[in-house]
């Protein structure tokens, strides 16, 4: 059914998480990385600097995500807000 469609995005909105360690950022970056393959493109946002150093200091690699401070950016980038 994805294949019939395209642009499609998923939004994961982390402003109500208040820790992150290593398992919950594996199992979100396994979600992240499996969304992909399907073709959909991930936006994270929320993401509070304390929880951000900590995904960093543990090696996450944000470097291939797209990261918007809050809902409303990511959707008006998207022309959707």
């Amino acid at each position: 059914m994805i294949g019939e469609f395209t642009n499609i995005s998923s939004f994961n909105d982390l402003s109500g998480v208040a820790i992150v360690d290593t398992m919950v950022a594996d199992q979100l970056f396994k979600v992240i990385a499996s969304l992909k393959l399907l073709g959909v493109q991930t936006t994270l946002t929320g993401l509070r600097p304390e929880i951000a150093q900590t995904v960093i200091n543990i090696g996450v690699d944000f470097s291939n995500l797209s990261i918007k401070g809050n809902l409303k950016q990511a959707l008006s980038d998207l022309d959707l807000f």
